[in-house]
């Protein structure tokens, strides 16, 4: 029987459980995620894709520095997704209106 999907409000974001990271990790993702989506302000918020983009190329090189490279990120309020993953670095959750993906392959 599969597991039964939940949302936990973690570090600030709402995070869809259960999680596939190590709690270090998981928490440097939201917490980085945070302070770059609350820098650029208003502009992600009203889509301004230059901004938005270089927002998550930001998170991105946080994450290959930090935790090895080639993670990947996806921001945005409408999309749908299937990836390959490396096991335990996988996270979906809600910065605000904004989903935030962020996996390593």
């Amino acid at each position: 029987m599969s597991e039964k999907t939940e949302w936990e409000t973690m570090w600030g974001a709402k995070v869809k459980t259960p999680t596939d990271m190590p709690d270090d990790i998981l928490k440097d993702a939201i917490t980085t995620s945070i302070e770059v989506l609350s820098d650029c302000g208003s502009s992600v918020e009203n889509e301004d894709n230059s901004k938005q983009s270089a927002a998550i190329q930001k998170i991105k090189e946080h994450m290959d520095e930090n935790w090895t490279p080639s993670w990947h990120v996806v921001c945005g309020r409408s999309f749908g997704s299937l990836v390959t993953h490396e096991a335990n670095r996988f996270i979906y959750f809600y910065v605000k209106d904004k989903a935030v993906m962020i996996y390593k392959a």
